[in-house]
């Protein structure tokens, strides 16, 4: 698509409830009350079960940690100066590599010159599912500096936070590494594109990978200083215009920003060809001598 494409339309509904007041309590008459017995302080200890029971609850153990898919796997190469291309496999997945402000997005595998002192980040995404693992890598070097070996380890299985999924696209949202919220889309077009709505660099931290005549999208959204971030995205199938617009936001006062992630379609306008009328020939009769 030659232009990008602006968000169909943007709505959303506030509900606010008021509160009834609550009607006056009854007055409860007076009863007199029986001193206690010596055998009443035995009941006290019976709300130590209650505090146990919270203290197990808190000492509950965290999520672990998921296991590394089978098929992952890492791979090495020198360049110059104290940079190592490192590629990370794995096939029928989106595979992003993340140092600093560097981020790489590819099909199946995905190559990323890094310093091998700097921490590196890596996300995997199920092309069907768009179930996605996010952790760490590591580069193993020795005493003098060469490389052995680099160690994936997964940290988080991600949970969505928001679905998407009309026409030829399916999106899926998660909390982003650093703040907001990451979406993955993936659409069954190759026409199609991805923009942000605010700032200067439409195609900041959005990237797209093309892969069996389908697209992948990965855009983070962040709403920063500016209390608002949103990326929209559009293509066409069978005469129909889809977007897909992703917002996220966040009020002065509120404890973390809010998502909202919503497609539409229309019939796009087509313009008929006019072809002029047949040109009709008057009937030829024979000349009579």
């Amino acid at each position: 698509m030659k232009t990008y494409l602006l968000p169909l339309f943007a709505a959303s509904l506030l509900a606010s409830g008021c509160a009834k007041p609550a009607p006056e309590a009854a007055a409860v008459p007076e009863v007199a009350v029986a001193p206690a017995s010596a055998a009443a302080p035995a009941s006290a200890p019976a709300s130590a079960p209650a505090s146990a029971s919270a203290s197990a609850s808190g000492a509950a153990s965290a999520p672990e940690s998921p296991a590394l898919p089978e098929e992952m796997r890492t791979i090495l190469g020198k360049r110059g100066g104290q940079k190592i291309t490192l590629t990370v496999v794995h096939p029928r997945h989106v595979v992003l590599l993340v140092q600093g402000d560097k981020r790489v997005l590819g099909s199946n595998e995905v190559a990323l010159a890094v310093d091998p002192k700097e921490p590196i980040a890596w996300e995997t995404t199920d092309r069907q599912t768009l179930e996605t693992i996010r952790g760490e890598a590591f580069v193993d070097l020795r005493d003098d500096g060469r490389f052995d070996a680099a160690t994936l380890r997964p940290t988080t299985l991600l949970a969505a936070v928001a679905e998407e999924a009309e026409g030829r696209h399916a999106c899926k949202a998660f909390e982003g590494a650093r703040a907001g919220f990451d979406v993955v889309c993936r659409v069954e077009s190759l026409t199609v594109a991805a923009a942000r709505t605010f700032g200067e660099a439409p195609l900041d931290r959005i990237q797209h990978v093309e892969a069996n005549e389908q697209t992948f999208f990965r855009m983070e959204l962040d709403p920063g200083a500016d209390g608002v971030d949103a990326t929209v995205l559009g293509y066409s199938a069978g005469g129909r215009g889809h977007v897909v617009r992703a917002e996220a936001s966040r009020l002065p006062g509120e404890a973390g920003p809010a998502l909202v992630l919503l497609s539409e379609s229309r019939m796009q306008p087509v313009r008929m060809p006019r072809f002029p009328p047949p040109h009709r020939h008057p009937p030829r009769f024979p000349h009579f001598d």
